[in-house]
């Protein structure tokens, strides 16, 4: 079970902190590098409240340092304790969970025949079961919450990947798990959508971070985890009646 305690502003207040997302209460996974760390601090430039999961606090601490306003919450997100304790933490803040983005994951890379099921079932808990947590908590929050303008009880972004629409040789448990996150994200949009929760799902082509740092990718262009934060801002911005389903973005360059 993950602490919580604040790292910015008054995890008590009410009022809204300004910018296009004033007032909102954000989650958002693998807070503390990379992907996630980019997306946490874009939205929370952009006024959102921000909760932070990530399993060390340090790390996280140091990700969130400087925003107006945000809670460091240890987390191990494929720990269903864990999970209704950063939900639980969440909505106390405003007393409600307006975004969850599921950005946290793990990539292991092998050929099949040298993939161990240690990181076979790794893949699985961290790139899926714990979408799978993650999301079924923001909905049973979403749902119990009063309609924001236009109808919107809340939001949910799903960071997936190219691996989920195409294998990557090399990657067959990321691969795996990631075409898991779009079959089950593809239901969840279609079982929400009329009860006023979006669903997005934003899938990168390869991104500069600490998991693509192997020579093998030393020759690729690569995203900034940032090119990916702001897909999220355009995702979580648009109009109430508008929903960025499927959103990819790839690099300029061919490879």
């Amino acid at each position: 079970m993950g602490s919580w305690e604040s790292t910015r502003g008054d995890a008590g207040g009410t009022d809204p902190i300004g910018g296009s997302l004033g007032s909102r209460v954000a989650v958002v996974t693998g807070a503390s590098r990379g992907i996630g760390a980019a997306i946490a601090r874009a939205l929370g430039r952009e006024g959102a409240f921000i909760v932070g999961a990530a399993r060390t606090r340090a790390d996280l601490e140091v990700a969130l340092a400087g925003l107006p306003a945000a809670l460091a919450v240890p987390t191990d997100v494929s720990d269903p304790q864990a999970v209704r304790t950063l939900f639980e933490a969440a909505a106390q803040v405003r007393g409600r969970v307006d975004i969850v983005v599921n950005a946290a994951g793990v990539l292991r890379r092998a050929p099949v025949e040298q993939t161990t099921l240690a990181d076979w079932r790794e893949s699985l808990e961290v790139n899926l079961t714990a979408v799978f947590l993650c999301s079924r908590a923001a909905v049973r929050q979403m749902l119990g919450q009063r309609e924001a303008p236009g109808g919107v009880r809340g939001h949910i972004v799903q960071i997936v990947s190219g691996a989920g629409v195409h294998g990557w040789e090399g990657s067959s448990a990321y691969a795996a798990s990631k075409f898991g996150v779009m079959g089950f994200t593809e239901t969840l949009r279609e079982e929400v959508r009329g009860r006023g929760i979006k669903v997005t799902e934003i899938l990168p082509g390869m991104v500069d971070t600490d998991m693509t740092a192997q020579p093998e990718f030393s020759g690729r262009a690569k995203l900034a985890p940032e090119d990916v934060a702001r897909a999220v801002l355009a995702a979580v911005t648009a109009s109430p009646a508008a929903v960025l389903q499927r959103v990819d973005v790839r690099h300029l360059a061919p490879r």
